[in-house]
């Protein structure tokens, strides 16, 4: 019996998120929170192995904070330019200028030996991306700011629960941000944290999130209601009887109708203030969301870890097809198995003409868009990078069953 369509992502949480969404409505508790976000932060210490941790509405507002925090005005930061365009809206809006360090083409993560090349008297910190939930080259990394006397950042929003040794990715840094969003491993309708051992910092970043507001009842709601939408929109008849059909022939159509509803970064724009309705701390409903889901994630990253060793034996040796590393010791959580190829377009319009939901990476390379044009800088890989990544599933239902159907159909288009 041929296995029907699977869903490319289904949101972590669900569907208990919604329970606790509606018990929060019917108590009136939406906003408002120290006890229990106090509680998630104590909690996060714990299982991560840090001093401090402080918990927001967004993790992109956790790097402003520990911008802010850390450098001064005008200073460099030494970062990715394979990104969301916000990480580098981020840096302006902190008073930063950004420099982009061109990747690596396994792990789509930033190249060590270029940060070392670019560091110069005028860098004021590094930011250390850990993409798709595949782990940076951080030692070398940390050792070369230590020896520099730089601050570093680790963007671990991708990355929550990896680990490198006997240590949790975020850790290397003087801080480490992660983030809950909708599409992450843990999902609180876009809440984030960071986490650092700065006794000092700390106290500054917490006296500056204190004085904010708590995110409206009526932001999360409405987040809340996106979520349902595509939880409805996936559930398997109405995914295989509607969704993926609508899906498949747009975009075997080249209509672009839903890819540019379902790729945010398709519209980058620049930020040179943070909004302020960015400035949020995290709700009580937002830390119980996460509460629950907080056991989950070591043995969630351990199927989608299986799912990757059965990605990397099925396509491994196909011509034109690059494969992330298959690493087994924790530094790859595998939110995703990204490719690449070079006519993703096509792989992708084949595929979905057998039956399977894959996405292309929505990342450009952030160096040469017109927005940043005052950063501009060469990053030859990136730009590759960005023209190539396929995102296959990896969320804990999706099965062996469908990643083994995948294996076919990109099997299939290789050998065409």
């Amino acid at each position: 019996m041929q296995l029907s369509p699977q869903p490319r992502f289904r949101y972590y949480g669900s569907p208990r998120n919604y329970f606790e969404i509606a018990a929060g409505v019917v108590a009136g508790h939406l906003s408002g929170g120290e006890r229990h976000v106090g509680a998630l932060e104590r909690c996060l210490c714990d299982w991560i192995g840090t001093r401090h941790s402080l918990c927001m509405s967004q993790g992109r507002f956790a790097l402003y904070l520990a911008l802010s925090g850390l450098i001064k005005p005008g200073q460099k930061v030494i970062l990715s330019p394979y990104t969301i365009f916000d990480v580098v809206n981020m840096v302006i809006c902190a008073g930063g200028h950004p420099v982009f360090v061109d990747i690596e083409p396994e792990t789509c993560n930033i190249d060590p030996r270029q940060v070392r090349e670019l560091i110069d008297a005028e860098t004021g910190a590094v930011i250390a991306t850990h993409l798709h939930g595949l782990a940076c080259d951080i030692e070398e990394i940390a050792e070369i700011c230590r020896a520099r006397g730089l601050p570093l950042i680790e963007d671990a929003a991708q990355c929550l629960g990896g680990r490198v040794g006997e240590r949790r990715v975020g850790t290397f840094g003087d801080v480490g941000f992660f983030s809950f969003s909708l599409n992450k491993n843990v999902n609180t309708l876009y809440g984030g944290f960071l986490i650092t051992d700065d006794d000092v910092l700390h106290a500054r970043m917490r006296a500056e999130l204190d004085s904010y507001p708590f995110e409206a009842p009526g932001v999360l709601l409405k987040r809340a209601a996106k979520c349902l939408v595509g939880d409805i929109l996936t559930v398997p008849p109405i995914f295989q009887m509607l969704t993926f059909p609508l899906l498949r022939t747009d975009f075997l159509h080249d209509g672009g109708l839903f890819g540019k509803y379902l790729q945010p970064e398709s519209r980058p724009q620049l930020l040179t203030e943070l909004p302020e309705e960015q400035k949020r701390r995290m709700t009580a409903l937002q830390a119980r969301l996460a509460l629950h889901q907080i056991d989950n994630i070591e043995p969630d990253a351990r199927t989608r870890l299986s799912y990757a060793r059965i990605y990397h034996e099925g396509l491994s040796g196909l011509p034109d097809i690059g494969l992330p590393p298959l690493r087994e010791d924790g530094s790859h959580i595998y939110l995703a198995f990204p490719i690449q190829v070079p006519n993703r377009d096509q792989l992708v319009k084949h595929v979905m003409s057998r039956g399977c939901d894959v996405r292309v990476q929505s990342f450009t390379n952030a160096a040469s868009l017109p927005c940043f044009s005052t950063y501009a800088r060469d990053c030859p890989q990136a730009q590759l990078t960005a023209e190539r990544v396929v995102l296959l599933p990896t969320y804990p239902g999706y099965g062996e069953a469908a990643v083994k159907k995948l294996i076919a159909a990109i099997r299939s288009f290789s050998s065409a």
